[in-house]
């Protein structure tokens, strides 16, 4: 199961409690050792990003950009969105897993018929963790639409179907020459929990309709987290509700005062 948690390490159970918001009440950190947790948090990054193949960003481009005109004109279709703003978020999210549209790159498992054939898409059941292969197949969908955003969006304004998309949109990425592949390290798919999943969706659904920012934490990060790690969530959380409380009060006051915020200009 897995901990819906905001990020000074409050949670709430997987079972469909809420996570609920709490201020943190911590003393300050010395800058040192501030420094050094966040020193080790980029080197932990760094070492996830290394991981990642640019050859096999490179060999699964063409299905990655085919695979998110598909998802795009699913959710377009299944929302029956045909405002431009919303398609426009639509298809911002369809290259990162924190978005509905973008959750298919953890559905597929990257493969290879022998040592020599081509990289191919397996669709897997549920989602799995995302580790190179998932983040592989993000970076090649990310690469493959950019400066392609409003023409998707205006084709799915007119009703386009996936195959129209990716003719459109694919075409040029597909037909390009790819470069030798010498290796390619298999990566296992593992599918997370459902629960987990559920209790993720569920945070994220709180995130959208509270402003608020939530946090996911498994049990299993929770354990091997230190007391500075704690901390630092916490610290970190206190900062973010006092922005947040500070950003409503002023526009409260400038509401009384008949000053409209920028958003609504």
């Amino acid at each position: 199961a897995l901990c819906p948690m905001r990020s000074p390490g409050v949670a709430a159970e997987a079972r469909g409690e809420m996570a609920t918001p709490r201020q943190a009440d911590r003393r300050p950190w010395p800058a040192p050792r501030l420094l050094a947790v966040a020193l080790s948090v980029a080197s932990c990054w760094r070492h996830a990003a290394a991981q990642v193949s640019k050859d096999v960003v490179e060999h699964t481009k063409c299905q990655a950009c085919e695979m998110a005109m598909t998802q795009a004109a699913l959710h377009a279709q299944e929302s029956s969105v045909k405002d431009e703003d919303a398609l426009a978020d639509l298809v911002d999210g369809l290259c990162t897993l924190k978005k509905k549209e973008g959750k298919w790159t953890a559905q597929y498992d990257i493969v290879r018929q022998g040592s020599d054939g081509p990289l191919t898409l397996v669709k897997q059941e549920g989602l799995g963790k995302c580790k190179a292969e998932c983040l592989a197949l993000q970076r090649g969908c990310s690469a493959s639409l950019k400066n392609k955003e409003d023409t998707i969006v205006s084709l799915l304004m007119a009703g386009k179907s996936a195959e129209d998309l990716k003719k459109k949109v694919c075409k040029k990425i597909c037909s390009k020459k790819l470069p030798p592949l010498k290796e390619f390290h298999d990566e296992p798919y593992h599918q997370r929990d459902p629960k987990e999943v559920e209790a993720e969706e569920r945070v994220e659904k709180m995130r959208a309709e509270t402003g608020q920012n939530f946090k996911m934490w498994s049990r299993e990060e929770i354990a091997s987290m230190s007391q500075a790690d704690i901390e630092l969530e916490a610290a970190k959380d206190a900062l973010g509700a006092q922005r947040r409380e500070a950003k409503l009060a002023k526009e409260a006051e400038d509401r009384e005062r008949g000053i409209r915020p920028s958003q609504e200009l």
